[in-house]
């Protein structure tokens, strides 16, 4: 039987108002506590994440740095399929965790928490605030969470340690039928950016391109196309496919979490 998508009760579902009264509670009782957006792919946790180091910064005279838990943006040059942020959309706000591989390199669960863990301390050391932001389930509780890999390639983990530190998590809340909108939408904008002549040329730069890399971003349904297997129609379609798949996965991975306090996005 396949487990529900995300169902969030009444008071687990919190206003922007209510979501910034609970961010100035956790940022007030603890000096070192880290913020973690999380949601499903184009649920606005980008955009969220730059408004709240904002409000911070404004509220709290601290300095926000931002870090990226997402799988695919950890590659170099895939900018488009990952939907990564630009330098001028940053807004000046450091921003860690992108462009650390290339395509043809593995990088895997345990090699990102170590990086995590290490840029977290720097960022505290500096006396500024951690934000972490990001979709990729796995990863994320693997910082927050303080998973202990044992497994030679670092991706399973049955043990988890004591957190290293405070962390208050916000989730990106939409109803199911306008969040899969939203990743159609997505997927038209990547294609209109450029998203097949950056295929391209990814394919003939890296031939050994990692399996990881390829099924992720949506390069899979584009080759096909350039291949001539699939008309346009056909590879955009089967990527709208993806993204909604992908953000049913990530509800799924956190229905029933009474640790993530869900904010009404349609409302910002």
């Amino acid at each position: 039987m396949l487990a529900k998508p995300l169902e969030v009760s009444a008071k687990n579902l919190h206003s922007p108002a209510e979501m910034l009264e609970k961010t100035r509670e956790f940022l007030q009782k603890n000096p070192q506590g880290i913020i973690e957006i999380l949601g499903p792919t184009a649920s606005g946790k980008t955009g969220y994440s730059l408004y709240l180091a904002k409000w911070i910064e404004e509220n709290f005279a601290e300095k926000c740095e931002i870090i990226s838990v997402d799988s695919r943006q950890v590659f170099r040059e895939m900018d488009i399929s990952s939907a990564k942020i630009t330098a001028e959309e940053m807004q000046g706000i450091p921003h860690h965790g992108l462009d650390l591989i290339n395509p043809d390199e593995e990088f895997s669960v345990a090699d990102f928490q170590q990086y995590a863990f290490e840029k977290i301390a720097e960022i505290q050391a500096r006396g500024n605030r951690v934000i972490l932001c990001g979709g990729t389930m796995l990863w994320l509780d693997a910082i927050s969470e303080n998973y202990i890999f044992t497994d030679k390639k670092g991706v399973k983990s049955n043990k988890k340690g004591k957190p290293k530190w405070p962390v208050f998590k916000i989730g990106m809340y939409w109803k199911r039928s306008k969040l899969y909108k939203r990743t159609d939408l997505r997927s038209e904008l990547l294609f209109e950016q450029g998203l097949i002549a950056e295929t391209r040329e990814i394919l003939q730069k890296y031939p050994k391109i990692t399996k990881s890399a390829l099924t992720s971003f949506g390069y899979l349904e584009i080759k096909q196309y350039l291949d001539g297997e699939i008309t346009l129609e056909r590879a955009l379609e089967l990527n709208k496919q993806k993204n909604r798949k992908y953000a049913k996965r990530q509800l799924t991975w956190w229905r029933g979490r009474d640790d993530v306090h869900w904010l009404r996005a349609k409302d910002l």
